[in-house]
């Protein structure tokens, strides 16, 4: 083990793919020079845009599927009602800014189901907008709201972010007169988002009734920007099942069979992972429809893709349940009873004293910008209610009628568990689905039919972070789309134990600052397992024999004996993507390159044997290397800090014991590699890329650390002059 540190500045390409986005949850709420929520709904003025935004939000609870009033209304206490912890967001806000704007003591106590609160509070937002120039508090305040309506955070699950934005371009596509029009607005910002973050090549889901204006609008989209977006049709019925999900699935099929829209070529099976999905029904639906489909897929066919694409989330593990969820929700489990008003006088009470807290803490961190947050304390300068949820529902805590109510927390052991079992529920689930018979005993297995006797469909799974290395060992024609980013921001892997665990990898997260070494091993052993005990022993004694020639590795790596076994090994482990003897050849060179690269100018067997090795079972591991982003703007991550922050995990665990130095050519060849793996399986499935490799703005500056347990990584990024 030893300290090690980056050659030099190294450049960054740019990653053209994401193999797994949501078209709800591509725009972020905000963000400098790109497109958003808050731009796309003041047209260009983001400060009408937060206002707006936040009008929304109030609809929403004005509205009949307000989920509070949902589970008000409810006869079962245990079940989460989808949205509620959002819902108790905007609540919260609600009553936060009647106490700001000081409508009452009866206002500032209503329940969240009474309709009186959401119209003052409405009132006394716009007109406080027309009396002060919205950015003196008005202005942070929505800001801070919006954010944690309209993303996920710590205490809101992901899922409620995407109902609240479902919600939020449902109302806008009702409006009348404007609403299509907006609505068609929203999908071309939401592509233009996906194009300034440089992705040339991406599938988008999108529910049935979108796909048409979707399709007609990647059309053109591809048209005048020259790029391969191409949408998916979601169900979100998958964990419904029976006949729900059958009839889902017959009204889907022409969608997948339609000439008109050539750009939609497949099938997204949503959900959350509190159930199992109803993978049988799935089955057999796509062995019936085989033959229909098969004529519209394939070259000189209607639909713009090589194979019918199955992307199915699986493994990703959920954390909401019915004893954990919202403040509120946790009360209604536990009492078995919808609150009275006792428990809205001590709620009030505590929003007040928090957002007086809240407000306290940010004015001492302004005046000690290292602050409580960490070396580098907060980024950027603080405003408005910044911290108040961790002291409402972390630093804080609320007790009625001997009821002491918990909040959803990414973090906390409870989520962890929940998020743990239910991924590996659904992984195991998948496979115990695969592995049936497809028509009765002695019958081929539902994996035989659906894959290898048929290669019309291409199965995709979104996340599997659970048991990946299991299920690709027995399923080698499936492939997975890695998010590891939004899976660690949003709770989905569970691998911060403490809120001060999440804060301290921000390097992570965000791919500038820290990591703990304990991270590297963990998301390694998860998604990409590069020991080499994972290679056989035939491939472990070929090695062990080649590193110690005594020879210059290039020319020993040369040698035809060598290169023709390599080769092999290649082509086995890069199967089906790398077949052709052209494909084959450039995929061996990479190899050659990549291994010379890790060695680098210290040529010790160990290290030869140590990079031979490393870089093969890297290669067995192609399949996780298909990157998506899941929700951009959702999920807090983009599709360049996905690609970079495989780069870095590759790249340490390539990383020979005892080598002090990164070189910055094995980090150059590994960025390349990552992208023609990407493109060859673009073209296997889809259809023909040809773009260029573009690079970013900013290079990697400083990648250094100790690789030892219980150590440190440090990671920055700058605008570098290469």
């Amino acid at each position: 083990m030893a300290y090690f540190q980056l050659s030099e500045p190294t450049e960054l390409y740019v990653y053209p793919f994401d193999y797994h986005s949501h078209i709800g949850g591509v725009l972020p709420v905000r963000q400098k020079g790109a497109p958003s929520l808050v731009g796309w709904l003041g047209k260009g003025d983001e400060d009408d845009g937060e206002l707006l935004l936040f009008e929304h939000a109030i609809k929403f609870m004005q509205s009949a599927g307000n989920p509070l009033s949902l589970l008000a209304s409810r006869t079962g206490t245990t079940t989460y009602e989808r949205g509620e912890c959002a819902a108790e967001n905007i609540y919260i806000a609600c009553i936060a800014l009647a106490q700001k704007l000081s409508l009452g003591a009866v206002t500032e106590s209503l329940p969240p189901t009474d309709m009186r609160l959401y119209q003052r509070v409405l009132e006394g937002v716009r007109h406080e907008a027309k009396q002060q120039p919205l950015a003196r508090w008005l202005l942070p305040w929505l800001r801070y709201f919006n954010s944690k309506i309209f993303s996920s955070n710590k205490y809101t699950p992901f899922d409620d972010a995407y109902k609240t934005r479902s919600v939020l371009t449902d109302q806008v596509r009702a409006e009348p007169g404007k609403g299509e029009a907006n609505f068609k607005a929203w999908i071309d910002a939401s592509l233009d988002y996906l194009y300034v973050e440089g992705i040339h090549c991406t599938q988008i889901p999108a529910g049935f009734g979108d796909i048409p204006l979707l399709d007609a609008s990647i059309q053109a989209f591809n048209k005048t920007k020259h790029v391969c977006y191409r949408a998916l049709v979601h169900s979100p019925n998958a964990y419904v099942g029976g006949k729900k999900f059958q009839d889902d699935l017959e009204k889907m099929l022409p969608v997948l069979t339609d000439a008109a829209l050539p750009a939609t070529i497949g099938l997204d099976l949503l959900g959350v992972e509190n159930r199992v999905a109803d993978y049988q029904k799935l089955f057999e639906f796509l062995a019936e429809r085989q033959r229909r489909i098969r004529k519209h897929y394939g070259p000189d066919n209607d639909k713009q893709s090589a194979r019918c694409i199955i992307h199915i989330h699986c493994g990703e593990g959920a954390g909401a349940s019915h004893d954990n969820r919202s403040l509120i929700g946790y009360y209604v489990t536990s009492r078995r009873r919808w609150p009275g008003q006792d428990f809205w006088h001590a709620m009030s009470s505590c929003i007040r004293d928090c957002v007086e807290t809240a407000v306290e803490r940010l004015a001492e961190v302004e005046g000690d910008p290292s602050g409580p947050h960490g070396a580098h304390g907060r980024k950027g300068k603080v405003h408005g209610l910044s911290g108040l949820f961790d002291e409402l529902f972390k630093y804080n805590s609320l007790t009625v009628d001997g009821c002491k109510l918990l909040r959803f927390d990414i973090t906390s052991a409870r989520t962890r568990a929940l998020v743990d079992y239910n991924g590996k529920r659904s992984v195991m689930a998948f496979s115990e689905a695969l592995d049936a018979p497809s028509s009765g005993n002695g019958s081929p297995s539902w994996y035989k039919v659906l894959s290898e006797l048929d290669d019309v469909y291409a199965f995709r799974l979104g996340h599997a972070y659970y048991y990946r290395s299991f299920i690709a060992a027995k399923y080698p024609l499936l492939v997975f789309d890695t998010n590891l980013g939004s899976n660690a921001i949003t709770g989905a892997a569970g691998f911060f134990e403490s809120a001060e665990a999440y804060r301290i990898n921000r390097g992570f997260r965000h791919m500038d600052g820290y990591i703990d070494t304990s991270v590297m091993p963990a998301v390694t052993d998860a998604i990409a397992y590069m020991s080499s005990d994972s290679l056989t022993e035939s491939q472990i004694a070929f090695f062990l024999e080649t590193s110690q020639v005594q020879k210059p590795l290039r020319e020993v790596l040369e040698n035809e004996a060598v290169a023709a076994r390599i080769s092999q090994y290649v082509k086995s482990a890069l199967a089906p993507i790398s077949d052709d003897g052209e494909t084959l050849g450039a995929f061996f060179g990479a190899y050659k390159e990549l291994v010379l690269a890790t060695v680098g100018t210290v040529d010790l067997s160990s290290y030869r044997y140590q990079a031979m090795t490393r870089v093969l079972a890297l290669m067995r591991n192609w399949r996780s290397y298909l990157l998506g982003a899941d929700g951009q703007g959702v999920e807090h991550t983009r599709i360049q800090n996905e690609f970079l922050r495989m780069v870095i995990l590759l790249a340490y665990n390539l990383q020979p014991a005892g080598k002090e130095v990164i070189e910055q050519i094995m980090l150059d060849n590994l960025q390349s590699l990552l992208i023609v793996i990407a493109s060859n399986y673009w073209q296997y499935t889809v259809g023909p890329y040809d773009g260029m490799i573009d690079s970013n703005k900013k290079g990697l500056t400083k990648f250094e650390g100790f690789k030892a347990p219980a150590s440190v990584i440090t990671l920055r990024r700058e605008i570098i002059g290469i």
